[in-house]
């Protein structure tokens, strides 16, 4: 995580009161410190710490921020970090510095300042259990400039002075701060305390997973943010966070997810989200107020091919066209269909396929067999969804057309048929009954 801002380092020393401060350039918000950055060109002074060489920044200022006497880090060249042991940075081409700073907590989207050994003058009378709960209490005081730490309870504190305290500390409010990470090709934000809102209004939305539900939310472009609650992790519409105590939020960043790729099942259908795409030939002049609602007008007019979403209406139209076509304001759904609506058999040895290309839940399945065929074929047939077993039928002689019930609801995106005695099979058309899914 980072912070894109000049943030002054500094330096404190406890002792008698004095501080002193260094301006340095802009700063990141790792492991628990401020880190100051030179200018490219320059190093840590001196020798290095240690003989390690690091082959990230994360994992050096992590090595660092362990380690007693570490100042900082420098970067010696690509993928090449070392452990510095000195204040000050001097000229080397090709080299940048990192230097540590003050020890941070990040809390209620604010950086807070670790001052050990001293605590602010101006100390107020309540007292709360934790650090947590009084800078809650801080944050609401447009007054308070941080929390002390007195005989093992926490106060929050007014003014800037400082008083030497031997064996307890004080807490620095500070800048506003939201801490933030990468996890699938997106940036999330994070904001500890707080809840996001919006229900994405179909499919699966509540995950076990910090890490499943922001996979799901990256790929869905009704998602925008995560929120944790009841040991549960929810995908929400909503990006503007409130204050609950316990919960926690995540809101979606930027992202290189490949949309390409992705598919959502939305009543029954199966379609492809396209942010910054339109389809063409809207039918008629009915719009919808919502994602479901819109899919399912589409899916029961024969001539619609997909629907759209205008962000400026804020409105979904069902539309004939099926390409997408590169449009600003607006995000596409074209409807896809098992084997793009023209499904087809291929035989090797005993075994026929069948391939969808996406990923389906087949609830019935029927194929034809071509004229002259069918009189040697015999035995059990498994028919299977992807890994599951869809059913087991048996063949008596010629056959013209075989119907298979998968009332257990195979997903997947293959369907194979293995007989025990093909004989001479040949599939001349299947028919399938079946809903989108995205558990493959």
């Amino acid at each position: 995580s980072g912070i894109n801002a000049e943030y002054g380092s500094s330096g404190i020393n406890a002792e008698y009161g004095d501080r002193a401060y260094t301006k340095r350039g802009k700063a990141i918000v790792k492991d628990g410190y401020v880190w100051s950055t030179e200018d490219d060109g320059h190093k840590i002074v001196g020798d290095y710490l240690d003989s390690t060489t690091h082959t990230t920044l994360a994992k050096a200022m992590a090595a660092c921020a362990k380690k007693t006497g570490c100042t900082g880090v420098t970067k010696t060249a690509s993928k090449k970090y070392r452990l510095g042991k000195k204040d000050t940075a001097e000229e080397k081409t090709g080299m940048r510095p990192y230097f540590r700073g003050s020890k941070i907590v990040t809390y209620r989207l604010k950086i807070w300042t670790l001052i050990p050994g001293m605590v602010l003058t101006s100390q107020q009378k309540t007292s709360y259990k934790t650090y947590k709960k009084a800078m809650v209490a801080c944050t609401k005081s447009s007054k308070c400039t941080g929390v002390n730490y007195v005989s093992k309870k926490y106060y929050t504190a007014q003014g800037t002075s400082l008083t030497p305290s031997s064996g307890n500390k004080c807490w620095m409010l500070g800048t506003d701060y939201t801490p933030y990470f990468t996890y699938d090709n997106t940036v999330w934000y994070y904001k500890e305390g707080y809840k996001t809102t919006g229900d994405i209004g179909f499919g699966t939305t509540s995950y076990s997973t910090r890490n499943k539900a922001m996979y799901k939310c990256a790929r869905n472009p009704i998602c925008n943010s995560v929120h944790y609650t009841s040991k549960k992790y929810h995908l929400r519409t909503g990006t503007k966070v409130t204050w609950k105590e316990g919960d926690n939020a995540w809101v979606y960043g930027k992202s290189t997810v490949d949309f390409t790729k992705v598919y959502l099942p939305i009543t029954t259908g199966l379609w492809n989200p396209r942010p910054g795409y339109k389809l063409k030939n809207p039918i008629g002049k009915t719009t919808y107020s919502t994602l479901p609602k819109a899919t399912k007008a589409c899916m029961k007019n024969s001539a619609c091919n997909g629907v759209h979403y205008i962000k400026k209406t804020k409105k979904y139209q069902i539309c004939k066209g099926k390409k997408p076509i590169k449009t600003t304001g607006y995000i596409a759904y074209p409807r896809k269909y098992p084997c793009d609506g023209n499904c087809s058999a291929s035989k090797k040895s005993k075994v026929v396929t069948i391939d969808m290309k996406y990923c389906f839940t087949v609830t019935s399945i029927e194929i034809s067999n071509k004229h002259k065929c069918c009189s040697k074929n015999s035995g059990k047939v498994v028919v299977k969804v992807g890994k599951n077993t869809c059913s087991t039928v048996t063949m008596k002689g010629k056959t013209s057309a075989l119907l298979v019930d998968c009332a257990s609801g195979a997903t997947g995106q293959k369907i194979t048929m293995t007989f025990a005695n093909i004989g001479d099979i040949n599939i001349d058309e299947a028919k399938l009954v079946v809903s989108g899914s995205d558990t493959c």
